[in-house]
């Protein structure tokens, strides 16, 4: 069985190589580049592909990937959007995913940002820098157990996320097309999106990149939202328009946002461009601002989360290899 891996980094390696040692029939290529047109043949003569990528490739891949001989696509990751799973499937490629690598790791993010914008610490440490260590209401608090969080999307990652609001104090509400009897545990649902932003301090957002959910955060769904409030992003960043969350806080109806994804990252992230030249000005002011937190996409990045992403696309990809399936499989 042979395998090409593209976008290997660093901190994969250790958990790659010891896959790879409990797997000696299975022979994998590893390449730290990104699958693109133009390096196409580094898949040749393989049955399958494992990669973690940001940035869709041409259609050409596809068919190219097709002629090889290439049964799956395995994503190092849940989220799938920038794929064509419909061609794929026509073409008799299946593409998996890693739905549960570790729902804890950005529930943790998601609590840690909201918490260190609700104690305004950026602020304060921009305060600090400039040798101001007065005391006024520009920086005064609430504290979290006074507050009621709403979770959009109530999933493995949002029902965790209502865990640890829950264990902290916080009234916590739910909305999801599919209630579930787990949820139900750390929130109570509310009937429709509206109520629950009408009711929270707190927003976080936990649903698929699906073509109807594009821009689902806009300037009505800020609207809708108590003034002063709190909205953290650790999905996709295709579900929020990023200058009405820059409106949402110049109007004061937010407090401060947590952005862990931006719907332009595809060509930024995760690349170094410390020495680059940086012309992207919105991102910019994700990155400038005192009532942001903008991280790029590492809600996920725990040694948890990693050796999970690794091991779950390499299981899933030579599953479908030997058999034909995978309960990973999300172009059926």
């Amino acid at each position: 069985m042979k395998l090409a891996l593209f976008n290997l980094r660093e901190d994969e390696r250790p958990f790659v190589d010891a896959w790879l040692k409990e797997h000696p029939d299975v022979e994998v290529d590893l390449h730290e580049g990104e699958l693109q047109l133009e390096t196409k043949h580094l898949i040749d003569g393989k049955q399958g592909i494992v990669m973690f990528q940001n940035r869709p490739f041409a259609k050409e891949v596809y068919d190219y990937a097709k002629e090889q001989g290439v049964k799956v696509i395995a994503n190092r990751m849940a989220g799938f959007d920038i794929h064509d799973i419909k061609y794929m499937r026509e073409l008799g490629i299946s593409m998996t995913n890693v739905p549960r690598y570790s729902p804890n790791a950005i529930a943790e993010h998601v609590v840690t940002t909201v918490l260190y914008i609700s104690r305004n610490i950026k602020k304060i440490l921009n305060n600090v820098e400039k040798h101001d260590f007065t005391w006024n209401k520009n920086i005064i608090s609430r504290e979290l157990k006074t507050l009621t969080v709403g979770v959009l999307g109530t999933g493995n990652i949002g029902r965790q996320s209502a865990t640890l609001f829950k264990g902290l104090g916080c009234r916590v509400i739910g909305y999801d097309l599919y209630p579930s009897d787990a949820a139900r545990e750390v929130l109570e649902y509310v009937d429709s999106i509206d109520e629950l932003l009408a009711q929270s301090d707190v927003v976080t957002i936990h649903v698929p990149a699906t073509k109807e959910y594009t821009h689902m955060v806009n300037d009505e769904f800020f609207s809708k939202m108590k003034d002063g409030s709190i909205f953290a992003n650790a999905a996709r960043g295709v579900l929020v328009d990023t200058k009405a969350v820059i409106r949402a806080l110049d109007s004061g109806k937010l407090l401060g946002a947590s952005l862990d994804v931006y719907e332009n990252e595809g060509n930024y992230v995760p690349k170094d461009f410390s020495n680059k030249e940086f012309d992207d000005k919105v991102m910019q002011e994700l990155i400038d601002r005192d009532d942001i937190i903008y991280t790029p996409h590492t809600a996920f990045y725990t040694e948890t989360a990693v050796k999970n992403l690794v091991e779950g696309a390499l299981n899933a990809a030579t599953e479908v290899i030997s058999t034909g399936d995978s309960p990973n499989v999300v172009n059926r």
